[in-house]
């Protein structure tokens, strides 16, 4: 987990180095520190967001028992569950304009994470999958509302109960990403585009951004749907017993 920034543009990149860079705990808390560390600095103009190189996230680590928290009471199983929900609530709210550089894979909770950005630049054999209706649970982490917000309820539905495979150019097509570029060049291509955004006066964008998501973004599940995650996945526990 690390932030850089040059040129008023911070590159924020996460890899386990394996793992399939699942989303871990530990990789939680650090990217939710990190997008609230970049929005309250005034010498950041535009964020990239980035995986490894060859995978962006490959959902959630299952193993890593501190986001499962097995054995603990339901208040302090649902708020660990919701972990996740709060680092994509953190770069919801970030002012300025994000880019996700995607390579590879985005499952699950990675896809919902690319899908906080404001823009996706997708590598060619990149693509978006969301299991998981398909696995007995709800889509938590705020990532339904997104998911409507760019591909309309029909399209959502099918994306989430057929467990779709959304390959580059058909997210292009979708609305679900902005540009494909070739495999290995997401990053730069997304370095390039924020350095036009860097160019525009920053007040007008971050003021543009804040007035559009607000009329974009009117959740009114927000406020239960990591319980609702939470109570998914007991029934899902429930039922493999």
């Amino acid at each position: 987990m690390a932030t850089a920034v040059a040129d008023a543009i911070a590159t924020v990149r996460f890899d386990r180095e394996g793992k399939a860079n699942a989303l871990n705990a530990e990789l939680i808390r650090g990217l939710e520190a990190a997008a609230v560390e970049v929005s309250r600095r005034a010498d950041i103009a535009v964020a990239i967001l980035t995986g490894a190189p060859k995978i962006f996230a490959a959902g959630v680590d299952l193993k890593d028992e501190a986001l499962w928290k097995p054995g603990s009471g339901d208040v302090e199983r649902s708020q660990a569950m919701n972990a996740g929900g709060r680092m994509t609530g953190a770069w919801l709210q970030v002012s300025q304009p994000v880019i996700a550089a995607i390579e590879g894979p985005a499952i699950g909770g990675g896809a919902i994470l690319a899908l906080t950005a404001d823009f996706r630049v997708m590598a060619a054999s990149s693509y978006l999958r969301f299991p998981e209706v398909r696995l007995g649970m709800t889509l938590g982490w705020g990532g339904l509302p997104l998911l409507v917000e760019r591909v309309g309820s029909t399209r959502a539905k099918r994306i989430l109960f057929c467990d779709e495979k959304i390959e580059a150019q058909e997210a292009l097509a979708l609305g679900l990403c902005d540009r494909v570029v070739e495999d290995g060049t997401a990053e730069a291509a997304a370095r390039r585009w924020a350095a036009e955004l860097a160019d525009v006066p920053q007040l007008a964008l971050r003021v543009t951004k804040s007035a559009i998501d607000g009329h974009a973004r009117q959740n009114w599940a927000a406020a239960s749907e990591g319980h609702l995650f939470y109570l998914a996945q007991r029934i899902v526990e429930g039922a493999s017993r």
